[in-house]
């Protein structure tokens, strides 16, 4: 499958990973060299959200394979690790 639009990806090799710990929102995590980890729907391949925190290019991301927990890493200019869990939904 193809998933168009979203991460940027021409200097470095970035890493994606899979996200099933919840069945229903299954995805692929790319991080990206606009400072942005994206998430997108596996089925539909299309992105589900942009996640913006980072300073600079994200080139690690990693999810936890039985809990909704999603880790991303910043290259030099941010030199942070970001944890994300989804919030409350109403």
């Amino acid at each position: 499958k193809t998933y168009a639009g979203g991460h940027q990806n021409s200097k470095f090799c970035i890493f994606s990973t899979f996200a099933v710990a919840d069945p229903r929102r299954q995805s692929i995590v790319t991080g990206s060299e606009d400072g942005s980890v994206y998430v997108y729907d596996l089925q539909k391949r299309n992105v589900r959200q942009v996640l913006r925190a980072h300073k600079d290019a994200v080139l690690a991301v990693g999810t936890h394979d039985a809990r909704e927990l999603l880790a991303s890493g910043g290259m030099t200019e941010d030199k942070t690790v970001r944890f994300w869990v989804p919030g409350a939904r109403p």
